[in-house]
């Protein structure tokens, strides 16, 4: 009996006390009439930046660069693995870029592109912010730009509590290096075009304006040149003895970085980010051609192919829908054919066109039309294919040689090469046939054979190609 009482008397003791305590933590949560709660100097404010969209990594093998602004000038702060989800914080004012958290330390958020990322919602959902909110990652500190920040703070007494800054993002309109401007109407913008030197017995690359004028050499030894949409990156075949390969470099040729290593990597085709460089090559044993691609700032690494053993084609146009247009030789049906293929993963492969000959595919910026070369009458002749009519049209009928079509970056003209009057030149004709024109009379042949290479490797004009850019 007194053990009993004397265990009653313990638990109230201890009632009372638990009940004293949290009375008077009530007391301290509660403010005194006419007074401002203060936090105290040992809360540290966190920033908020979350949403509820979230963005799953789609490359088809190789990790996605993260960089630390929207553009592919930027310094890479990380890199994700293909098929890892992430938060999708914001987006740039274009939507082609989106800011991502990372767990790297020192650089706490990066950019990806929006091109590699499935998003749980459109990107456009997403609050546009123009920098990351980042500290200097061992880089120039005056590259970090700040964004505007409205505090709304929430203090308290209890030193334990951490209160929270809402941000909200600063609206920037940005221009971003990989987004070309709206297509405006007229003759414009620039054209590179392989010519080879009889006197070196190797190809060139030249650049001219779309007018005709300031024809100007740009790099030596090199061929099938390619820009990209926004004209600030040229991709080119690479024909130095001792320094083969597929080269991007700047549109002027400055800044060349070697992307691949073989000579038998060709037709070069920048990927609507330019992040990437699609290409044909017979660098496997049977020499039959494959569609391969590689990154355009990783110099003599790993070149992807799509699936297991590649894909057979050539003759790769990457489309501003990220849509591979590619040509596939059927020697034993005496005909070639146009596919089309997603340019992330390979996938969703479509038969388009079946002819007797098809080179040098080139699409037009709306997607609908392609142009192409076939060999007709006993010449290359110029002819489109309506993708959605699925009707053929003749553009050329001339007894010299037409071929290499490029459309303009608004889809009105068409440029292409052609010995019309024995001489070599660039000409350009309406995306009907209509108007045909001389642009400029080139400085020699774009059909040559380089010396000393076999013959596998020498295939003349039929793989080359032009390219018409801003």
């Amino acid at each position: 009996m007194k053990l009993r009482k004397r265990a009653n008397l313990l638990f109230l003791i201890i009632v009372t006390v638990v009940a004293t305590a949290a009375a008077s933590a009530l007391a301290q949560d509660a403010p005194a009439a006419g007074t401002t709660p203060i936090a105290t100097a040992n809360v540290t404010p966190t920033v908020v930046l979350a949403t509820d969209v979230f963005a799953t990594v789609e490359t088809g093998g190789p990790r996605l660069r993260v960089r630390a602004a929207p553009s592919l000038s930027a310094p890479i702060v990380a890199r994700l693995v293909d098929g890892s989800v992430v938060n999708a914080v914001a987006r740039n004012a274009s939507g082609a870029w989106v800011l991502v958290p990372l767990p790297e330390p020192g650089a706490p958020y990066g950019w990806a592109s929006a091109t590699y990322l499935q998003l749980s919602e459109p990107v456009m959902a997403l609050p546009v912010l123009a920098v990351a909110p980042t500290v200097p990652f061992g880089g120039d500190s005056s590259d970090i730009v700040a964004i505007e920040v409205s505090p709304t703070v929430t203090a308290t007494t209890d030193a334990m509590l951490t209160p929270t800054i809402a941000m909200t993002p600063a609206v920037v309109p940005t221009t971003d290096l990989v987004i070309a401007p709206a297509p405006a109407p007229g003759i414009y913008g620039k054209l590179a075009v392989p010519v080879f030197d009889e006197r070196r017995k190797t190809y060139n690359v030249w650049l001219v304006n779309a007018d005709g004028s300031d024809l100007r050499l740009v790099v030596e030894q090199a061929s099938s040149p390619t820009l990209s949409r926004d004209g600030a990156m040229l991709a080119y075949r690479r024909w130095k003895a001792d320094d083969r390969g597929i080269v991007v470099a700047n549109a002027d040729g400055g800044n060349p970085l070697r992307i691949t290593d073989k000579l038998e990597d060709v037709l070069p085709s920048f990927s609507p980010d330019r992040a990437k460089v699609a290409f044909s090559t017979y660098r496997w044993g049977d020499r039959k051609s494959r569609l391969y691609y590689a990154w355009s700032d990783e110099q003599n690494k790993v070149a992807w192919e799509w699936g297991s053993g590649g894909i057979l084609g050539e003759d790769p146009y990457w489309a501003t829908d990220g849509r591979i247009f590619f040509r596939v030789t059927r020697p034993e049906r005496s005909s070639e054919e146009l596919w089309s293929m997603d340019g992330r993963t390979g996938e969703n492969r479509t038969l388009l066109h079946i002819a007797p000959s098809i080179r040098a595919p080139a699409v037009s910026p709306d997607q609908r039309t392609v142009a192409y070369m076939a060999f007709s009458d006993g010449n290359w002749e110029l002819y489109t294919l309506d993708l959605i009519e699925r009707t053929v049209k003749r553009l050329t009928n001339d007894p010299a040689e037409d071929g290499l079509p490029a459309f303009s970056p608004n889809g009105e003209y068409i440029a292409f090469v052609s010995n019309r009057g024995g001489a070599w030149a660039l000409w350009r004709m309406r995306a009907d046939g209509s108007d045909v024109r001389r642009i400029v009379t080139l400085p020699g042949t774009v059909d040559g054979r380089v010396e000393f290479e076999p013959d596998y490797l020498n295939n003349g004009w039929l793989e080359e190609q032009i390219s018409w850019s801003w």
